[in-house]
């Protein structure tokens, strides 16, 4: 009877993985149902070499829309005339920023489609984390799940060899029916090639909200930041979904 009890308590630990409950929960989110929503989406980025800062940026908004026939987006004509106008000034002046059409470069259909069903897109990052710690949080004033990870880096081998710091870490928050409300992840690192230092890192924070049976992110910040071989450079990405 002892050996059970201690045998049973031994395997309980190991059947309690909130990382495991977390990939079952988003592999049976199909995606599959119509969707809509307002897309809000603002770019910045700045680089600096030898000569002054260099900044870009810009701000558009659209209607979004997937469902069994496809992915569309819609933008509206004051925002495709106004992108029409820059180019037109930039022609005459070419120092002319031209945030519009900025803006609209950076908006990929392939990220606003996985923005409206990213239960996969999530299930890969976890795919290959390993789970440090699992505790409960506040979030927006109640308790839930909160899970530390250690994700895998998206790094080419080709490029990790100049690696010699390199911390990808992960951290996500889970509702009580089991999905995700909120995940981040940060990645730093630091290198050298050829004599030549170099270090940077990016930010991911993405918040949730289900729809039927897709996981939509309702807020999206990307954070890229990296110095070296005599430059640096600064990104921010913000993408808000307004569902109706």
């Amino acid at each position: 009877m002892r050996i059970s009890i201690l045998l049973l308590s031994m395997t309980l630990p190991m059947m309690a993985n909130g990382l495991d409950d977390l990939r079952v929960a988003l592999g049976k989110l199909r995606g599959t149902e119509p969707v809509k929503a307002s897309l809000d989406h603002s770019f910045w980025r700045q680089i600096i070499d030898d000569k002054k800062p260099v900044i870009s940026q810009g701000h558009v908004s659209a209607q979004v829309e997937e469902n069994s026939q496809g992915l569309r987006i819609l933008w509206a004509h004051p925002t495709l005339q106004q992108a029409a106008k820059e180019l037109d000034i930039q022609e005459r002046e070419p120092d002319r920023s031209t945030p519009t059409r900025t803006a609209l470069k950076n908006v990929d259909a392939l990220e606003v489609g996985e923005t409206l069903n990213h239960a996969e897109g999530l299930l890969r990052d976890l795919t290959l984390a390993q789970l440090q710690e699992e505790r409960t949080e506040t979030w927006q004033g109640r308790p839930v799940k909160v899970l530390l990870l250690k994700l895998a880096p998206k790094i080419p081998e080709s490029q990790r060899k100049y690696m010699k710091e390199l911390k990808v870490d992960g951290k996500v928050w889970v509702g009580p029916d089991g999905l995700p409300l909120a995940f981040t992840s940060i990645v730093a690192y630091r290198g050298s090639r050829l004599f030549i230092t170099f270090e940077g890192g990016n930010s991911q924070d993405l918040q949730f909200v289900r729809v039927g049976n897709r996981l939509v992110v309702t807020r999206a910040i990307n954070e890229e930041h990296n110095a070296g071989f005599g430059a640096s450079s600064q990104t921010k990405k913000t993408t808000i979904l307004t569902l109706p």
